[in-house]
């Protein structure tokens, strides 16, 4: 697995992020408001599920107590990628009440990840704002 990329493990040491699998997804699927499963791949992945932490980590920051994130534990094809309809690794799985909002396959510009985070929660309280005007 990728834990090995900092940011994934900061947001682990910060309890920002939690690590789940597929015997513990649908305990994590109960809460409210909107989730994020973090599906990051292997080790051919880890540069990029580095850099998709990275932006996670700041999302997760400027919408604290909005998101609930967690890391998704699966091999490459599994069900559990299969279920929630990741095609490409890494990805983030953004969903409410268990419900599929959208998948956000591989890397993308910091303004995808902004505009994605804001059709379901509106704009943040700053940080996104003054990143976003330095892009």
């Amino acid at each position: 697995m990728t834990t090995d990329s900092i940011a994934i493990c900061d947001m682990l040491e910060r309890c920002m992020l939690r690590r789940i699998d597929e015997k513990s997804i649908d305990a994590f699927l109960e809460k409210d408001g909107l989730q994020v499963l973090f599906f990051p791949g292997g080790r051919s992945q880890r540069g990029e599920a580095h850099d998709v932490a990275v932006a996670l980590r700041e999302i997760l920051k400027d919408y604290s107590g909005q998101v609930t994130a967690a890391l998704v534990e699966s091999a490459d094809g599994d069900s559990t990628q299969q279920r929630f309809r990741v095609l490409a690794l890494p990805s983030l799985v953004l969903l409410v009440g268990g419900e599929v909002l959208e998948v956000i396959p591989r890397v993308k510009d910091w303004g995808d990840y902004v505009k994605a985070f804001r059709r379901y929660l509106g704009s943040a309280g700053g940080g996104i704002e003054a990143v976003e005007s330095q892009a």
